[in-house]
């Protein structure tokens, strides 16, 4: 083989090695490129995108909003605080008596004691639910000997059932405090030990609403009338027919509700 037969060939080789090179540095930056993007999906989750906090697995630890203080924790110095204090008179008192004494074992039952120290213990009373029977009597009067017939109070309409209390307790915890309906009936079934069922929840809820429609209609038209008001629809999903979520407040006074106009809805306030 000449030299320029050699310098050919070396020159042929050249170009074969630079199209391979070029090849490879494509192929490189396509796969840095997936690398990229694969990166980008993993560390997505609830916090900085729209995917559900069930995806974040268990490897994920929750992020913290807390802002650190330099403060010490506690009370801060020039706070008040509010300190359990005892009353001057006392719902129930139970006396501790001594049987007998301590010395010559004595019985001391009918010996007249003075207090020494006391303590006060703050306390739920006794949950369960109080029965009351209205009863209707007849009476005949002894003159013209007219029998009248008395009348039930306004809202005791049946046999049995539940009064207002009761009612209302479970009207605040769904509608204010938010608890399901469900967990509505275990709190009630657990504490008072009265079944309740969430069609009737959904009545007194309903019965509720009616109650509080002129209130409701009076906020709106306050805060309508404030000089400074916010008004905005939650990111709610529409309820159909154009139906949806309305949140006005002014600088006292707020107005949730669910309709078009806030002014014509029965809404809780």
């Amino acid at each position: 083989m000449t030299a320029e037969e050699r310098i050919e060939q070396l020159e042929a080789e050249n170009v074969a090695l630079r199209e391979q090179l070029a090849e490879a540095l494509e192929k490189l930056a396509q796969a840095l490129g997936w690398i990229h993007e694969l990166e980008g999906q993993l560390a997505k989750d609830s916090h900085n995108s729209s995917k559900p906090p069930s995806s974040d697995g268990p490897g994920r630890k929750p992020r913290s909003h807390c802002q650190w203080s330099e403060k010490r924790t506690g009370g801060q110095p020039g706070h008040a605080g509010r300190t359990l204090m005892q009353v001057a008179s006392a719902d129930e008192v139970m006396r501790h008596r001594p049987e007998f004494c301590g010395h010559c074992q004595q019985p001391l039952e009918g010996v007249a004691g003075q207090l020494k120290e006391r303590r006060q213990v703050y306390d739920l009373p006794e949950v369960r639910l109080l029965v009351r029977e209205h009863q209707v009597e007849e009476v005949r009067c002894p003159a013209c000997q007219q029998v009248s017939l008395g009348s039930f109070p306004v809202g005791v309409e049946a046999p049995v059932q539940y009064g207002p209390n009761i009612r209302a307790l479970a009207v605040y915890l769904h509608e204010y405090q938010l608890v399901p309906l469900a967990r509505v009936g275990e709190l009630l079934s657990g504490l008072y030990g009265c079944q309740v069922s969430e069609g009737t929840f959904v009545t007194w809820v309903e019965f509720a609403a009616e109650r509080l429609t002129l209130t409701v209609a009076q906020i709106a038209d306050w805060v309508s009338a404030a000089s400074l008001q916010h008004a905005m629809k939650p990111g709610c999903e529409s309820l159909g027919n154009g139906v949806g979520c309305t949140w006005s407040r002014s600088s006292q006074l707020r107005c949730i509700g669910v309709g078009r106009p806030i002014r014509s809805s029965p809404v809780f306030s």
